[in-house]
């Protein structure tokens, strides 16, 4: 005997279903895409954040090795450098020049500066930095700021240091 096959009963997908799933699924797709690219974007500003802090750390450093030198020999202004003074004691060169205190800070903004964008990874355009030092206060108080423009916004990271006198 001859089965018939009856159409009407048979349940299935039709095109408009599948073109409405595959918008669907299209967009959340999309809505992932632009998920990642946020996700790489904070990513590498929050990169950019603890490379700053690394660098603010490295000049509070370099002003605690310096404890002959005043606060105020660090002071920095916006588009200032230091001056290389040719002493830096972290360098190969067997003979480094001796430097006094005043020297040596300005030598330390000047390696400083220039660290900042040469190997430590913050953007070789729109970054500077300063050093703001308040000597109204007892004893002084260092602003210390890192600036720097990524994809079009200004970007700072700040940090404070208080210089003790030595006789504590």
């Amino acid at each position: 005997m001859k089965q018939f096959i009856n159409f009407k009963k048979q349940a299935g997908f039709n095109l408009i279903e599948v073109l409405l799933a595959f918008v669907i699924l299209s967009i959340g797709l999309l809505g992932v895409a632009g998920l990642q690219t946020t996700a790489i974007r904070s990513s590498h500003t929050a990169m950019l954040k603890t490379v700053a802090i690394i660098k603010v750390s490295e000049i509070i450093e370099r002003i605690r090795a310096n404890p002959g030198a005043d606060l105020e020999d660090y002071a920095l202004g916006v588009g200032t450098d230091g001056i290389d003074q040719e002493c830096d004691q972290r360098t190969i060169t067997p003979v480094a020049a001796v430097c006094d205190f005043q020297e040596l800070a300005s030598n330390d903004l000047f390696v400083w500066e220039n660290g900042l964008t040469n190997g430590a990874g913050l953007p070789a355009a729109g970054t500077n930095a300063s050093i703001i030092v308040d000597n109204t206060v007892t004893p002084a108080i260092a602003t210390i700021t890192v600036f720097w423009v990524e994809r079009g916004e200004n970007m700072q990271y700040s940090s404070m240091i208080q210089q003790l006198p030595a006789d504590l």
